[in-house]
């Protein structure tokens, strides 16, 4: 594998692009190994993977530092000092080198084809994104909780502006194109729980939001998730809200969205 470049020098063949998986982490010692297994399981094995550690107390970075090999980038540790998830993430994607960007928060879990189906379907279509369909279950019991899929993600965007039904998971759902992740300077660090839909709606001006059918992604139901903080998710999607209808984008919903 060479990281970084698409041609294999001594083969003279086109290797499969990298894909950066870059996970975020903070208080996830319960979760993080079993997530870094299916990550590591991709049937897609041009693979590196980058946690970054948000100031966590627990012994989270220790259970990843048992995967970090001297000598390989196969799996990445950063620490930093506690700034919040879209920080976290946007360090994890300077730390990488991936041509593709995949995201994956450290309590869910991947379906071993994930990588693979959405890689080819992505390098076909030249959207600048892509999502998959995921399955939500219980924490502690695993029991299936039901399952969200897209067709069309760029459609399912507007419903997840007016927080009609479930979102797009983009944290563990999406796979982008590097390039155009760093041409929108990835994500605001001024949101918390709705940055991943500010990130969206920002990708959908780029380009349609493609998606795949297939349910590749398991979504972890738990205590500790931040949307289950009702203030702070109130306070930031309200301005959310305001920074999106000042800018005129999506106004046709902007009643049915405030509601």
């Amino acid at each position: 594998m060479i990281v970084g470049d698409s041609i294999s020098m001594s083969a003279g063949v086109v290797a499969d692009p990298l894909v950066s998986v870059v996970i975020p982490m903070y208080q996830s010692e319960a979760w993080i190994e079993e997530t870094l297994t299916s990550a590591l399981a991709q049937t897609y094995q041009n693979v590196e993977i980058v946690v970054v550690d948000d100031g966590s107390t627990d012994r989270g970075p220790d259970v990843v530092a048992e995967y970090v090999a001297p000598g390989s980038s196969r799996v990445q540790l950063v620490r930093t000092p506690n700034r919040g998830v879209g920080s976290a993430r946007n360090t994890g994607v300077l730390a990488s080198c991936g041509e593709y960007v995949a995201l994956l928060d450290a309590d869910d879990l991947w379906d071993s084809r994930k990588l693979e189906i959405q890689m080819a379907h992505l390098t076909g279509s030249g959207a600048p994104m892509c999502v998959c369909g995921y399955e939500l279950f219980e924490d502690l019991t695993g029991k299936s909780r039901g399952v969200v899929q897209f067709r069309n993600g760029s459609k399912a965007l507007k419903g997840w502006l007016a927080l009609e039904g479930n979102g797009l998971l983009l944290p563990s759902t999406a796979l982008i194109r590097r390039a155009v992740l760093e041409d929108m300077r990835g994500f605001d660090p001024e949101f918390s729980v709705s940055a991943d839909l500010e990130f969206a709606l920002r990708m959908g001006e780029i380009g349609p939001l493609d998606a795949v059918p297939e349910t590749l992604v398991r979504y972890r139901v738990h205590p500790a998730q931040m949307h289950r903080q009702l203030s702070e998710f109130s306070a930031d999607m309200s301005r959310l809200y305001d920074q999106v209808f000042t800018g005129g984008r999506y106004q046709s919903i902007e009643r049915r969205c405030r509601a």
